[in-house]
């Protein structure tokens, strides 16, 4: 995000938070990983799939209220390629 609409967005909403996404699946709700790793597996694919789920499902949560997100990458990078998929995922999600 471009400060100046980062700046705009904490006028308009009159907060200057930034959500912090540092995911583990252990932060994850069991009943999203349950149907993440019936689809892909208990796999790379199925952690980074769980993931990008919670990432929208808080993504959606804090729209309203913080201007913008800031994933860390490095928790993403534990899950391999797949995580740093989920991460771009993420990112172009929140945009």
């Amino acid at each position: 995000m471009a400060f100046d609409r980062l700046i705009e967005k904490i006028a308009e909403m009159q907060n200057p938070t930034v959500a912090g996404l540092d995911p583990k699946l252990d932060y994850v709700p069991s009943s999203i990983k349950e149907a993440c790793f019936a689809k892909y597996g208990k796999t790379l694919d199925g952690a980074a799939a769980a993931l990008f789920e919670f990432n929208k499902a808080l993504i959606d949560s804090l729209c309203d209220i913080v201007p913008a997100i800031k994933p860390q990458a490095a928790y993403y990078e534990m899950y391999g390629w797949q995580g740093v998929k989920a991460l771009c995922e993420t990112i172009a999600y929140a945009k």
